[in-house]
């Protein structure tokens, strides 16, 4: 049934666009909320009591009893809300770990006026309580919001009934990508697809046929109350979409985009918008080809790696220990592998494998040519009996890896990067992908690593070391080190 009159599509489109005002306000009004709780948590954890700096009202000496002054910590929370409402920070919908950036950032920037006050008269006040409390507001102000997100969703209020229409190689693929994203909050209720009953997707509601026209994809989403629409197509130069998009805009849909470009380097391209004109200028480069960001990236490799070292200094006594008391063995081994320009270098790990671990590998060539062909399909064995005891929990936390550190602090890894690989294993990195390895430094952890690691195929570990090299940031590099964290601690993939 298509909406037959101008009156019934005005209807339809109040009916939609009041439901969505009133999420929108809801789900504004809570993340502004969550906030506020951390901040007001943050002050009684870390500030309350204790001498910080604030503005005096009235004359005579300082106080820090609340009498005659304010807390310039509550004053720049205030601000800082204000402005980030402002900025759109609680309406824009984006993925969790680009909005953790840009509150990262704005609280990096609030922070000044407080630790500049703090700095005039660091003798009277706590200061490590004061940077203390900051460090608590990076960490817990996305974690925050993310709970309230959690909260709004299970309330009915979060997620925007939303429309996936594209072609049906990618619909899958997209679909899957927004239902792991809450922060997103894009729930899929309808996919519009360029085949009918098309089983290439477990999708909800297919309620396109092959011949279905733009204005009847918009009159049935509007009726349906769909509040948002997701259009991806194999061509950007598709007419038909292209229709689709002004007829969904019409009816008052939100609409995003995935464009069709594959394997560029998206991350931090510029957009030119000639003025008049349906043209779109998108000037993308490699960041880490300029100077700047490498000198950037090789100082936090150098800081990080020290810093490490001194951190797990006992933890690598602890596990050395274990090694040679387990078989009297070596505790590291190392092993030639491909670093940046193509160069070979030895990384260095902790012995995993008893001692004549080459050995048993020859024998399995000769004697068991089946099971030494799984091994080389991606030089690991889910269940290979030449790890020791201590090799299967040093592999399931990725703590055999530690060493490497030594080797990033010589300059032949980064903490961040493609996996090293031997010289046999870069003849899978087909096309440009391999020149696009030997660019760079290979990392102690990376894209793979927090991507499933062994789970995945070696065709998609390829296309993941490819993808960061393409779309290196200095930002990618913290997040993926805080993934690696959380995976050392699951261990999921490893073995």
């Amino acid at each position: 049934m298509t909406i037959t009159s101008m009156a019934e599509r005005a209807e339809a489109a109040h009916a939609v666009s009041y439901l969505r005002s009133n999420s929108h306000w809801t789900c504004l009004a809570g993340l502004a909320f969550a906030d506020v709780l951390v901040f007001t948590l943050a002050n009684i954890i870390f500030r309350m009591g204790r001498a910080v700096p604030t503005i005096i009202l009235a004359g005579g000496r300082p106080s820090f009893d609340g009498a005659t002054s304010i807390d310039v910590f509550a004053l720049i929370a205030v601000v800082f809300i204000v402005f980030r409402y402002l900025s759109g920070d609680y309406s824009r919908r984006q993925l969790f770990w680009d909005n953790t950036r840009q509150s990262t950032v704005a609280l990096a920037i609030a922070a000044l006026p407080d630790l500049f006050l703090t700095s005039l008269n660091f003798r009277v006040f706590a200061v490590a309580n004061i940077v203390a409390s900051w460090i608590f507001l990076i960490v817990a102000i996305p974690l925050g919001r993310q709970l309230a997100r959690k909260l709004l969703a299970k309330a009915g209020v979060w997620y925007i009934p939303t429309a996936l229409i594209g072609s049906s190689a990618r619909i899958t693929t997209i679909y899957n990508a927004l239902a792991r994203s809450l922060s997103l909050g894009f729930e899929v209720r309808w996919s519009v697809s360029d085949v009918c009953n098309d089983t290439a997707h477990d999708l909800p509601k297919v309620i396109r046929s092959g011949t279905m026209e733009p204005r009847e994809i918009a009159e049935q989403l509007l009726r349906a109350e769909c509040a948002q629409a997701v259009v991806a197509t194999e061509s950007n130069n598709s007419t038909e979409y292209t229709e689709v998009v002004r007829r969904l805009m019409e009816a008052g849909i939100a609409v995003a985009i995935v464009p069709s470009f594959q394997r560029l380097p998206l991350v931090g391209a510029t957009t030119n918008y000639f003025f008049g004109h349906d043209v779109l200028l998108l000037q993308v480069r490699s960041n880490l080809r300029r100077f700047p960001q490498k000198l950037e990236k090789r100082v936090f490799d150098i800081v990080g790696a020290l810093s490490l070292l001194i951190l797990f200094s006992p933890l690598f006594l602890f596990i050395a220990t274990a090694i040679k008391r387990h078989d009297g063995g070596r505790v590291t081994y190392s092993q030639k592998r491909v670093g940046q320009n193509g160069q070979t270098f030895r990384i260095i790990k902790f012995r995993t494998m008893a001692p004549d671990a080459e050995e048993r590998l020859q024998k399995w060539r000769r004697e068991q040519p089946e099971l030494y062909e799984e091994y080389a399909k991606t030089f690991k064995l889910r269940d290979d009996p030449r790890i020791t005891a201590p090799g299967k929990w040093l592999r399931k936390t990725s703590l055999d890896e530690l060493p490497q550190l030594v080797n990033v602090l010589r300059g032949e890894m980064s903490l961040v990067g493609p996996r090293p690989v031997v010289e046999q294993e870069l003849r899978d990195y087909y096309g440009s992908a391999a020149q696009l390895y030997v660019r760079v430094r290979p990392g102690l952890t990376g894209l793979w690593q927090v991507s499933g690691r062994s789970d995945t195929s070696y065709e998609e570990r390829v296309i993941f070391d490819e993808w960061y090299v393409l779309n290196w940031s200095f930002w990618y590099d913290i997040v993926i080190l805080i993934q690696t964290a959380g995976i050392m601690l699951t261990g999921r993939g490893a073995y």
